[in-house]
């Protein structure tokens, strides 16, 4: 892991999970990064989400595809959500 990545993923350590945020309305502390999918070649510590231990549990127990039909969400729509809780931090 680069250098940068590694500050990347420790300002995603400091937001809340985007499920609850911006679906719930409830503020809770991301324990975990979820890494979204990659199309080709390794996974990338900057295409990553703030996740609670239970929303990143519940996400692997039924699958992506079907966390994401169940919550109506997409990776370009979380990516967006991060981004800007990024910028908010700023």
């Amino acid at each position: 892991m680069s250098a940068a990545g590694k500050r990347h993923l420790a300002l995603i350590h400091t937001l809340p999970c985007v499920i609850c945020l911006n679906r719930y309305g409830k503020r809770k502390r991301a324990e975990e990064a979820h890494h979204l999918e990659a199309y080709r070649g390794e996974h990338s510590d900057f295409a990553t989400v703030p996740l609670c231990h239970d929303c990143h549990t519940h996400l692997h127990t039924i699958h992506r595809r079907a966390f994401f039909l169940a919550h109506k969400l997409d990776d370009v729509t979380m990516l967006s959500w991060v981004i800007r809780l990024l910028m908010e931090a700023r």
